[in-house]
């Protein structure tokens, strides 16, 4: 892994050093990736959304402000094209239904909490995201949030508790 600061690689990538890039793509990329995943709760959407965002951040490099704050920027992108995409999509996905999929009360269950996961605020969605899924620690959750500790608990036990109550109440319906 590339051990130099993030401002030394936002510099070299200033000056077209693709690899130099490629450090802060490795560094930054997962952080993206989860990002989008807490605005859109759908795997393959964010995998789509992160890798715009990191194409871009090549492109737009040059305009980025503080060399040092790369981190908060690619972010920042990934969400805006997140709800970019989310506003898109939103008129569609009315429209369309989306088929149960076969294979036992198993699957059923995990297409019902994947269901659930995603009508969840993004705000309530990528906590819970990063803690349950991607098994970070509350402390490291907060700080990439930039909220506390207790903000990270608070929106946990509302995600969860609005992911209850969503879930029995589906139960509850023939």
């Amino acid at each position: 892994m590339d051990e130099r600061s993030d401002r030394d690689l936002v510099l070299a990538s200033c000056r077209g050093d693709r690899t130099a890039y490629a450090g802060l793509v490795r560094r930054y990329y997962s952080q993206v990736f989860l990002v989008s995943y807490g605005v859109l709760g759908k795997v393959h959407d964010a995998e789509d959304v992160a890798q715009d965002a990191m194409i871009k951040g090549f492109e737009r490099i040059r305009q980025l402000r503080d060399n040092t704050q790369f981190g908060g920027w690619i972010v920042a992108i990934a969400r805006n094209l997140s709800i970019n995409l989310l506003r898109k999509r939103r008129t569609i996905d009315k429209a369309i239904s989306v088929p149960r999929p076969s294979g036992g009360e198993r699957a059923e269950s995990r297409y019902d909490l994947e269901q659930a996961v995603a009508r969840l605020p993004w705000d309530l969605r990528l906590p819970l995201v990063m803690y349950y899924f991607d098994g970070q620690d509350v402390q490291t959750v907060a700080e990439k949030l930039a909220i506390s500790t207790s903000g990270v608990y608070a929106k946990l036990k509302t995600a969860i508790k609005e992911l209850h109550d969503t879930l029995t109440a589906q139960g509850d319906t023939p």
